[in-house]
């Protein structure tokens, strides 16, 4: 998707863009697509479903829950975000690692990485006035921080489309989460309680330098006996 198309669905969503290219306007619009909600939180039901859906305890996908949302979803009205500089170099092929330093990395830097929502977002609309595809691509949304570039194998046409629907409601978030389990196999170490395995899958052969799998099964045995 280029500026043009992304001009068109904000156009037909309502949204005065400006003239033609991406400006203040068009960014502003695009804030507050992202911005509308609904919002709603996800409930015990919908957990439930999506825990039968993958044959899983609804401990299991509420451990993933809360270790990924830290407790917030959505701030401000938007989906909790991280943009990946690293990600965002791959996807334009490197093309704007030396314009923008700040936003395209070749190597993962954890110093490119804000501290607030409020910086990520402006990082990430900065890299949409680049390249809309591969920075909606290299931002990962919500409750379960899915990667936009997963967007196909989670019934997204595009990566501007799956932002939006990350945007919408916890409910979205966690549809989009059982579709990435299920894409990539993931749901057989989920049933067996293998955090190890599942964390790998889910987040990357890093997942150690994080302890990401001692903080899955430490929210599972709270979840479990909650």
């Amino acid at each position: 998707m280029n500026h043009a198309d992304l001009q068109r669905r904000l156009a037909v969503l309502g949204h005065d863009t400006g003239k033609p290219g991406w400006g203040p306007l068009m960014r502003a619009a695009v804030l507050d697509e992202l911005t509308k909600g609904p919002d709603y939180p996800v409930t015990a039901h919908d957990i439930m479903q999506a825990a039968a859906l993958l044959a899983v305890e609804e401990a299991k996908v509420w451990a993933v829950y809360d270790v990924e949302s830290s407790g917030d979803a959505f701030v401000d009205g938007r989906p909790t975000i991280l943009f990946e500089p690293h990600r965002f170099s791959r996807s334009t092929g490197r093309r704007f690692d030396k314009s923008h330093p700040r936003l395209s990395s070749r190597t993962w830097n954890r110093k490119l990485y804000p501290g607030s929502q409020a910086g990520r977002w402006n990082q990430l609309l900065d890299a949409v006035a680049l390249d809309v595809d591969a920075a909606f691509m290299s931002a990962s949304y919500g409750a379960f921080q899915i990667l936009g570039e997963n967007y196909e194998i989670c019934g997204a046409p595009d990566p501007w489309s799956f932002a939006w629907r990350q945007a919408q409601t916890e409910g979205d978030q966690l549809d989009a989460f059982v579709r990435f389990v299920e894409a990539n196999g993931l749901a057989r170490a989920l049933r067996r309680g293998d955090w190890a395995a599942f964390a790998k899958g889910y987040n990357g052969t890093a997942y150690r330098e994080n302890r990401y799998d001692e903080k899955l099964a430490a929210a599972y045995a709270r979840r479990r006996t909650a």
